[in-house]
């Protein structure tokens, strides 16, 4: 999901996929942020996926690439052309006025400057300043891509990354994503991530590639890059393989295989696309790709990749099917979604889960199952009003107005028996003139019986987050070894700049105060929330995190605004690590 503009003071080509779904939904009300205890619920299983195109083929070794070499020569262009809308389902379109009569009405979280746990780093990543330096083009949204382990915080954002070491001291970067991953500069790339496996010691990373015709008005083909590092190092050597998801013979195609969503465990890497047509009208539902680990840690040239195409559950296509990074030994690769099949609201979430997963590697299909469970009611989240601005190079004040990103399920975990997850959620807080965008966050205890997932699977415990006159945007949700919880999410609201926030839920408890990581230093100036980009800004499409194995530590990562930019733009990335207690 990019947004691109050209670093000039003549009229700037804008480019970009912008494909965040805002989906209306709603359900059971609840009471307050605190934890909400559910019994074993009622639930609908769909137990053998009759995926009659489900199938194993292979992918080759693309590239070798360092972070050091990926930069561009001189007289290399860098200007994206290609131009896509909004990409949303059919069906889920946003409903405004729905929010204020179905939102569950929630309390209101006292917000503070002060931490609750212990914060180990806090420091600024990637920014508008250093993609432009990079790459010679603004852009928005800076879809956040974080990953950290072995001394090493990488952070990949739409289309720039830098590594860290952990007191926040650049090792590495910034340095081009399109040169990293063996794409021409000029080549439309979005939706980065990264993730460092500690059980492998190797780091993952993914990248949505995709290309236009020549008028830039219909999708000619769509691939997903995977990187996999040589070392524990990610400033040395990785191998870069290219997942092709253009998928001739679906409905519609060639498509694009949007949000690409990295999960991670023991056997394989997990990744799921949202599939739209070459004309954007029409979506084919999520596509799972799965290649195994141990072909490429080895950095085979040819590697095993078994696909489940066109995913559904409860009756609908399945959309943003977050697979779980799984940090211990699991009796599956679990997944959450969303449901949404009317538009009109929804409470019930989609379990998901991978089983004979080692099949993948013998070049075998694996199996998938899934269960639908109810849950706490979502629903669409109202626009974030912030203080407005003003875009020196577009000579333009702007709204103001953010994007408060999609009821959709975000990133997931799998740790001790509990599968965690953060959606956005539409809420009423307490003594609020008005809807607010707030966090909806569930601990699932999946179970898996005959290798599918069991009606013993349930929601174990619940809640929101929300505070009276703010919104939160795009949550990111961890868990430790001790249960203790994180959350990272973006605030803002009519007299607060968008600043970076945290939660922390201590073992067997709900959220406590919402602390402020790193304030917002002045207004969105950003092009996209301009009068002739549509007034509403368009935000980072979603946070990131990750818990460093065995411990209780956890790196987060958001976006907020740092400073005033390049004139284009003036978005940046916030990152910190915590102990929890």
């Amino acid at each position: 999901m990019v947004l691109h503009r050209t670093a000039s003071r003549r009229a700037p080509v804008v480019a970009g996929l912008a494909a965040l779904a805002l989906i209306t939904v709603w359900g059971q009300p609840a009471a307050s942020t605190a934890t909400t205890h559910q019994a074993k619920a009622g639930a609908s299983a769909v137990n053998s996926h009759p995926y009659s195109k489900a199938h194993q083929r292979t992918v080759r070794l693309a590239k070798v690439s360092r972070p050091s070499d990926a930069r561009l020569k001189k007289g290399q262009p860098s200007v994206r052309k290609p131009m896509l809308r909004e990409l949303v389902p059919p069906g889920r379109e946003r409903h405004a006025g729905n929010a204020r009569s179905q939102a569950p009405h929630v309390k209101s979280a006292k917000v503070s400057k002060r931490r609750s746990g212990v914060l180990l780093a806090n420091f600024d990543g990637v920014d508008e300043i250093d993609n432009s330096a990079t790459t010679g083009f603004a852009l928005e949204p800076p879809d956040e891509g974080l990953g950290a382990g072995h001394g090493f915080v990488a952070n990949f954002v739409n289309v720039t990354g830098a590594i860290y070491n952990m007191h926040g001291r650049t090792v590495q970067g910034p340095f081009y994503l399109n040169t990293f991953f063996g794409e021409s500069p000029d080549a439309f790339t979005s939706d980065p991530r990264v993730y460092f496996d500690a059980r492998s010691g190797r780091w993952f990373a993914t990248i949505l590639g995709a290309g236009f015709n020549s008028d830039f008005t219909r999708i000619t083909e769509s691939h997903v890059d995977v990187a996999v590092s040589n070392t524990s190092d990610p400033t040395r050597k990785w191998h870069v393989y290219r997942v092709d998801a253009t998928n001739l013979s679906h409905r519609g195609c060639p498509c694009i295989g949007d949000y690409p969503i990295l999960g991670v465990d023991r056997k394989n890497l997990y990744i799921s696309t949202q599939e739209f047509t070459s004309d954007e009208e029409s979506y084919n539902g999520a596509q799972l790709y799965i290649l195994p680990k141990s072909e490429l840690i080895a950095g085979r040239h040819s590697v095993h990749l078994a696909t489940f195409e066109n995913l559904q559950a409860g009756g609908t296509l399945g959309y943003r099917v977050q697979f779980a990074n799984t940090l211990k030994r699991s009796p599956a690769e679990f997944a959450m979604s969303t449901l949404d099949p009317s538009g009109s609201g929804d409470n019930r979430i989609v379990v998901w889960a991978v089983t004979h997963r080692s099949a993948v590697a013998r070049g075998r299909m694996p199996s998938l199952s899934t269960r639908v469970i109810r849950s706490e009611g979502y629903f669409q989240q109202p626009l974030t009003q912030t203080p407005p601005g003003f875009c020196d190079l577009c000579d333009q004040p702007t709204t103001g107005v953010v994007d408060s990103g999609s009821d959709v399920m975000f990133e997931t975990q799998y740790i001790d028996g509990r599968l965690v997850g953060a959606m956005g959620t539409g809420v009423n807080v307490a003594g609020d003139s008005g809807p607010r965008a707030g966090v909806g966050w569930l601990v699932v205890r999946p179970h898996i019986r005959h290798g599918l997932v069991s009606r013993r699977t349930h929601v174990g415990r619940q809640g929101y987050v929300a505070t009276r006159g703010l919104d939160l945007l795009y949550p990111h949700l961890n868990r430790t070894r001790n249960g203790s919880m994180a959350l990272a999410f973006g605030l803002g609201g009519p007299h607060t700049f968008l600043s970076a926030a945290t939660a922390v839920a201590r073992h067997g408890h709900g959220f406590g105060r919402i602390r402020v990581v790193q304030p917002g230093a002045t207004a969105d100036n950003g092009f996209t929330a301009t009068e002739d980009e549509g007034g509403v800004g368009r935000w980072g499409d979603y946070s990131n995190g990750q818990v460093i194995g065995h411990t209780n530590r956890v790196w987060l990562a958001t976006q907020y605004i740092p400073n005033e930019g390049d004139g284009w733009a003036n978005w940046g990335n916030r990152i910190w690590g915590m102990r929890l207690r």
